[in-house]
C-alpha cells in the first residue's frame, strides 16, 4: 500500500511541472492557508495561492515569481513584439487606463485595473456578438448563448477565452489544465480534445506554442497558428455552417461572430469583402500577396503573422502564399491584432495611422498587401 501511494505522489508531481517544479509554487496545504475561504471564487476550494492574473503578473520580463508567461506587466513594456511582450501582447495599457486605453485590450473583469464596462460599452456584450454566429461548440457556447451577457469578460471559463465554456468562473474553467502541459517544451496541440491539450488552453483549438511564448520571437521561431483556407468557414446567415471549429479564428468569432462573415454571406451580398476576411489563404500567382513580406525575404513575419492548415512540429520561416499545410499563409484575426492587448488602438499590432497607401512605409498592413505602399504603382 505504501509502495502505491508512493508511486501516485511521483506521477503527480511529475505531470504537475508546467510552470514550476513542485505543487506548493500554486497551491496551499490547506485551503485555509493564506486567508483563503472556500467560496473566493472557487479558489479556495482548489486550494490555490492566487488567480490567473496574479500568477501572470511580473514589472518585467517573459515569466512572473511563479514561473509563468507574464500577460499583464507593471511597468511599461517599450512597445510590443520580441523582448517587450509575449504572443498575446499585453493587458498594461488597458489595465493602466481603462477609459484613456479602452480600445488598447479586452476588458478582462479580472484586471486589478478594469472596475466594470468602460464608457464605449452600452453592455456586456462582445463587439458583433451574436449567440446564433457558431454553433457546434466542443466546451460549450460562451456565455452559456445569453442573448446579452449577464456578466463581463473574464479570462476563462462561461464568460471567458480560455477554458471551458460551460464551467462557471475563470478557476473551473482551467481547472487540471495546467497539469497536463508539457512544460519546458514547445508544446504542440494538434488533438485539442481536452482543455489541456489544446493551445494556450483555449479549449479545441489547434496550434503549436513557442517554448518562450515568443518573447524572443524571429521568422524561425515562433507560435505556429491553425488556420483554413474555407470561404464557408464564415457562413453567418446560411446555418451557421462552420465546417471548422478548432481555427484561432474560430476561437474569436465565439465572441465576435458577426465580424467573420465571408462576401457572398455578408447581409448585403456585395463584394469585395466589407470586413477584412479570415481563414481564407493569401493567393499567390501573380497577386501582389505572393511577395508577403518582402522587405525580409519573404521570410514568416512576426509583425503580420500567417496561420498555416496544418500543425507543425516545429516552426518555421518559410511561407508560400496559395499553398497547403506546414509552409501555407492563411490569413487570421492575429494577422492584425493581438489576443490581449497592445499599444495600438484595436489591440493592433502596428500604428495604423502611419499605413498610408503610395507612400514610403513598410511593414503592417504592406506586408499582405505589399503593392500599395510602393510610389508611383498603380494602386
Amino acid at each position: 500500500m505504501i509502495f502505491f501511494f508512493f508511486i501516485s505522489i511521483v506521477l503527480l508531481y511529475s505531470n504537475a511541472d508546467a510552470v514550476s517544479p513542485d505543487c506548493t509554487s500554486c497551491h496551499t496545504m490547506y485551503n485555509k492557508q493564506d486567508n483563503l475561504s472556500e467560496t473566493d471564487s472557487d479558489k479556495g476550494n482548489l486550494m490555490l495561492k492566487e488567480g490567473c492574473v496574479s500568477c501572470h503578473t511580473a514589472s518585467q520580463g517573459k515569466v512572473s515569481s511563479y514561473g509563468a508567461p507574464v500577460v499583464l506587466h507593471t511597468i511599461a513594456p517599450a512597445g510590443q513584439g520580441a523582448f517587450k511582450t509575449l504572443a498575446g501582447g499585453d493587458f498594461y495599457w488597458v489595465n493602466s487606463n481603462e477609459t484613456a486605453n479602452a480600445g488598447k485590450g479586452h476588458n478582462v473583469i479580472d484586471l486589478p485595473g478594469i472596475t466594470g464596462k468602460d464608457a464605449y460599452m452600452r453592455d456586456f456584450n462582445p463587439p458583433g456578438w451574436d449567440k446564433a454566429a457558431t454553433n457546434g461548440f466542443r466546451f460549450g457556447r460562451v456565455a452559456g448563448g445569453e442573448d446579452n451577457w449577464s456578466s463581463q469578460l473574464t479570462c476563462a471559463g462561461k464568460y471567458g477565452c480560455h477554458g471551458d465554456h460551460t464551467k462557471k468562473n475563470s478557476f473551473r474553467g482551467v481547472e487540471g489544465a495546467h497539469h497536463k502541459n508539457s512544460g519546458g517544451t514547445s508544446s504542440r496541440a494538434s488533438v485539442a480534445d481536452k482543455t489541456g491539450n489544446s493551445y494556450r488552453f483555449l479549449g479545441g483549438i489547434k496550434g503549436l506554442e513557442n517554448i518562450g511564448w515568443n518573447w524572443n520571437e524571429t521568422a524561425q521561431n515562433h507560435n505556429e497558428y491553425y488556420g483554413v483556407n474555407s470561404p464557408a468557414n464564415r457562413q453567418y446567415d446560411s446555418g451557421n455552417t462552420y465546417t471548422n471549429k478548432d481555427t484561432i479564428s474560430f476561437l474569436c468569432a465565439e465572441c465576435h461572430g458577426m465580424l467573420h462573415t465571408d462576401a457572398a454571406n455578408d447581409f448585403s451580398g456585395r463584394t469585395p469583402w466589407r470586413r477584412h476576411p479570415t481563414d481564407i489563404a493569401l493567393p499567390g500567382g501573380t497577386t501582389e500577396y505572393a511577395d508577403y513580406n518582402p522587405d525580409n525575404g519573404n521570410q514568416y513575419s512576426v509583425e503580420a503573422p500567417v496561420a498555416r492548415e496544418a500543425v507543425p512540429v516545429s516552426s518555421g520561416s518559410t511561407v508560400s502564399p496559395n499553398s497547403s499545410g506546414i509552409t501555407g499563409a492563411i490569413v487570421m484575426c492575429l494577422s492584425c491584432h493581438r489576443a490581449h492587448g497592445s499599444n495600438q488602438n484595436d489591440l493592433l499590432r502596428w500604428d495604423y495611422s502611419n499605413m498610408a497607401a503610395g507612400g514610403p512605409n513598410s511593414g503592417g498592413c504592406f506586408i499582405c498587401h505589399t503593392r500599395k505602399n510602393r510610389p508611383g504603382v498603380n494602386l
